[in-house]
C-alpha cells in the first residue's frame, strides 16, 4: 500500500483502517465512495481487500465454539478492560 492520495479518495492507511466496516456494510455512502475511488486506482489495496474477503469467508466456515456463561463473562470483562485501557 503506497499511501498515495488521489483527489476525492483516501490514503491507503485510512482505507486499511476502514476495510472491516466497509465489507460489513457499516459505512456511510461518502466513505464507501472514497474507498471505491481509492480501490479503483490502487492494485495493492485491491489485493489486500480480496485477501481480507477470502479470510472472512474461511473464518465464517469454521464451527462456532460453544461457550459457557462463565466464559462469556470472562471474555466480556477482558474486552471491557481492554477498551478502558485505550
Amino acid at each position: 500500500m503506497s499511501g498515495h492520495r488521489e483527489p476525492g479518495t483516501m490514503p491507503c492507511r485510512q482505507l486499511f483502517e476502514k476495510l472491516s466496516e466497509y465489507i460489513d456494510g457499516e459505512l456511510d455512502l461518502g466513505d464507501c465512495a472514497r474507498i471505491e475511488g481509492h480501490l479503483g486506482d490502487c492494485p495493492p489495496c485491491q489485493e489486500f481487500l480480496a485477501s481480507l474477503r477470502r479470510t472472512v469467508a474461511l473464518i465464517e466456515r469454521l464451527p462456532r465454539p460453544t461457550l459457557t456463561g462463565e466464559q462469556r463473562r470472562e471474555i466480556c470483562s477482558a474486552y471491557e478492560r481492554y477498551r478502558r485501557s485505550k
